[in-house]
């Protein structure tokens, strides 16, 4: 790793390292094996289709690229609003150097939505997945670039041992094979190279045709409207992960049902 990534991962080692102090691994796993199963957040992908397009709507204050977004953002509303909006699931950062997100923002928007739930974050140890168990969370992001073939398939089992999913996130093919061999069924397919956070908007189309037909794409980074939604079902892609469009939009609610193509709803 280098570059963003590295200096991530190290700021989370250290964020690790003083949520064990308070909280012991063992006393949160058996908390978070008592916390009820989400919903489930592959069966709401597994839903959506061209004509009906899943939008995993996120909750995102801040972004290293751009800086603050909406630090101010009030969680419970908006999980409220995405759902209102016909979200198909919720996305919710809780890294707080550069995202500005916590714990609790997770916390809040399980409590105000019957949707699944991402936790979204720098996921490598087994305590962060029974954080996001314990929190109320459907599934959490592993990203393949930050794990090794055999942390990814342990992280992968234990997260749906907890009745959640993973997310996996690529950026390339050969990605893709790692992920693959560790048994992912839903994959992110992210358009920002996490070294460079620079976006490319050709990665999710390329690498979603070698997809076989039993793995759900996920596509993320650099959609902005409906334009960018009808690409990608243009690439057999029905699932899409907005963040920054969707928090600065005055609407969030009618600003999904625009993504996906849905009439005007009334008031």
């Amino acid at each position: 790793m280098e570059g963003f990534l590295k200096t991530v991962v190290e700021v989370k080692k250290e964020e690790i390292g003083r949520c064990r102090a308070q909280i012991p691994l063992t006393t949160l796993r058996r908390e978070a094996e008592e916390t009820a199963a989400p919903a489930s957040f592959a069966e709401a992908m597994a839903k959506s289709h061209a004509e009906d397009p899943g939008i995993i709507a996120e909750v995102k204050k801040a972004s290293p690229s751009k800086g603050d977004i909406r630090p101010d953002i009030d969680v419970s509303a908006y999980a409220e609003a995405y759902t209102k909006g016909g979200a198909r699931a919720i996305s919710v950062l809780t890294e707080s150097r550069f995202f500005k997100g916590t714990m609790a923002d997770l916390k809040a928007v399980c409590s105000n939505t019957d949707l699944p739930v991402l936790r979204k974050d720098f996921i490598f140890t087994e305590y962060q997945i029974y954080e996001a168990k314990r929190a109320g969370a459907s599934a959490a992001l592993l990203i393949t670039t930050l794990l090794s073939p055999g942390q990814q398939a342990e992280l992968t089992h234990l997260t749906r041992e907890l009745g959640m999913e993973p997310l996996v996130e690529i950026n390339s093919e050969w990605e893709f094979e790692q992920a693959y061999k560790a048994g992912a069924k839903v994959v992110g397919i992210n358009n920002r190279n996490l070294t460079t956070l620079e976006v490319d908007h050709t990665v999710a189309g390329r690498v979603a045709k070698i997809f076989p037909e039993d793995i759900i794409p996920v596509e993320a980074s650099g959609i902005s409207g409906r334009e960018g939604i009808e690409t990608g079902l243009g690439n057999r892609i029905y699932n899409f992960l907005v963040g920054e469009s969707i928090v600065r939009a005055k609407d969030p609610a009618e600003f999904i049902n625009t993504l996906c193509g849905r009439k005007k709803t009334e008031n």
